[in-house]
């Protein structure tokens, strides 16, 4: 019966944490981090990435390492929005050779220092609302959010300017070429319709066109990897093979299981700690010391009585008994003065057969093994 009500409330309790679960992202935006293709909400970029797919650009999203680009062919291009993390020395050079054969990128940050061996100019006006120019001389109007500008070489393309400095500029790499922005919050679902936002960037687009096809880097924003693999499932799904797992695991606690690393005993891997005392015993027995090995026993015993009872050790058996006395119930003192009169002829005895210390021995072991309490 009390199993019954213990599986129960198992099952209780596991119904009312799923209900909970539910009940907490029920009817919730699911939220998402900024600049993903994929992201719906205002600092996403879904609504760009969905004109280009309707337009027949036929857009795609790359979630790999920058290694495997290697093995793709030449014309693609490839947008980078405000990486999360700045991306490592390898994978920078992995990108580098990727344009060389042929590849454009075209990276978008705020604030692009660390990449592609880009600078910028600190200290321009404030940021806010400004006119810009493209290649060709014309003209859109924007909202910035840098108070800086980007640094340019002699060979590089201006793509956007304003009066302040580069907005935007193209870098050839081999046969291909590297574009290096700001602002990316431009290609952003609540930002692109605004101003003349999503006019720039066709301008841009459009100064680099023959692409056989645009990716959007999800790689940097950290999309690769097992959680990524999760999302594809739905919610309640994953709650419940959540539950499943912890089901499982109070399942095999109930049964006993226990999990961690196994332990050999001491015993096993060193010699036996009491081995000096067998040896001393077998060399007592050996040599016929019966004398002595009780004397030692008795010894041992008169110690423990005097931890326990506070019986002095050399006081005689008679004044051990009479202590006793007082601090044990009458059955346990019969024992007592049974084996403490036993033992008592041992005093006035030199020599020991091998009979009689087995017989002492093991009244020995009783006084011990009582007075131990085992």
């Amino acid at each position: 019966m009390a199993t019954k009500k213990t599986w129960v409330w198992i099952t209780v309790i596991f119904a009312l944490l799923a209900v909970i679960l539910y009940w907490l992202s029920h009817g919730r935006p699911e939220p998402y981090p900024p600049y993903l293709s994929e992201s719906p909400s205002q600092t996403g970029v879904k609504a760009f990435y969905t004109l280009l797919d309707e337009q027949g650009g036929e857009p795609l999203r790359w979630d790999s390492e920058p290694e495997r680009l290697l093995e793709e062919n030449r014309n693609k291009l490839l947008l980078m929005i405000e990486p999360f993390s700045t991306v490592s020395g390898a994978e920078m050079r992995q990108y580098q050779d990727w344009m060389e054969k042929g590849n454009r990128i075209w990276l978008m940050k705020n604030n692009p220092v660390g990449y592609f061996d880009t600078q910028v100019d600190y200290g321009v006006l404030p940021a806010g609302e400004t006119t810009v120019e493209d290649e060709n001389g014309r003209t859109y109007t924007v909202e910035i959010q840098q108070e800086h500008r980007l640094k340019t070489k002699e060979s590089d393309e201006v793509l956007l300017s304003d009066d302040q400095g580069v907005l935007a500029f193209k870098r050839s790499y081999g046969e291909g070429a590297l574009i290096v922005g700001m602002n990316p919050d431009w290609f952003t679902n609540g930002w692109m319709t605004d101003h003349e936002h999503y006019e720039v960037i066709t301008s841009i687009l459009e100064s680099g066109s023959g692409y056989s096809s645009i990716w959007f880097d999800e790689y940097i924003h950290g999309q690769d990897g097992f959680l990524s693999g999760v999302d594809v499932y739905p919610k309640w799904l994953v709650v419940f093979v959540l539950q499943l797992a912890l089901f499982v695991l109070f399942l095999l606690w109930m049964q006993g299981k226990r999990f961690g690393p196994s332990f050999m005993p001491r015993e096993a891997v060193v010699r036996f700690g009491d081995e000096r005392l067998r040896a001393l015993a077998a060399w007592y027995r050996k040599g016929e010391f019966y004398r002595e090995s009780l004397a030692v026993q008795e010894s041992y015993i008169r110690q423990l009585l005097q931890e326990r009872f506070g019986v002095s050790s050399q006081a005689s058996w008679q004044d051990i008994r009479r202590t006793l006395s007082y601090r044990l119930s009458d059955e346990d003192y019969q024992d007592w003065d049974k084996w403490t009169r036993t033992v008592e002829p041992l005093e006035n005895v030199t020599d020991v057969d091998k009979k009689t210390f087995v017989d002492w021995s093991h009244t020995f072991d009783q006084m011990r093994k009582e007075v131990q309490g085992s």
